[in-house]
């Protein structure tokens, strides 16, 4: 019996395949500055409220919310007993795309019937995160 095809799987597929990216312009927007301050003015030039600055950055509304539900999605599978093997299957297969599935599943080594299980759960997992699966 096949499973029921959903038009959000693609898009959520996606979204954890842009986290690297995400998390990148993520710290770049939560790093200091180190450019000089060249004005000649004490403490001119910039913000005088730098560290509060950074605190209020964020990535725009759907980016945000994308990176949100992949973090907490890898936060919750890495606190699970086999986090390290589910974490390394996301890795390998929809974070970096070095591996297929099968590829990587005989890199771990796992079945591929497991490494899938795992994929479909972290896909499910990011998906209520983002708050598309509500009803279900």
């Amino acid at each position: 019996m096949s499973r029921p095809r959903y038009d959000w799987w693609p898009y959520v597929k996606g979204m954890i395949r842009r986290y690297p990216a995400l998390a990148e312009q993520y710290k770049d927007l939560h790093s200091p500055s180190m450019t000089a301050n060249y004005s000649g003015m004490p403490g001119g030039g910039g913000d005088a409220r730098g560290m509060e600055s950074l605190a209020i950055r964020e990535l725009p509304g759907t980016k945000q919310r994308e990176f949100e539900a992949v973090r907490q999605a890898i936060e919750v599978t890495g606190r699970m007993s086999s986090g390290g093997q589910r974490l390394r299957i996301i890795r390998l297969v929809l974070l970096e795309g070095s591996h297929t599935l099968s590829g990587a599943a005989l890199d771990i080594p796992i079945s591929y019937r497991q490494a899938k299980t795992y994929q479909r759960e972290f896909i499910y997992l990011v998906a209520r995160y983002y708050g598309l699966l509500d009803g279900e």
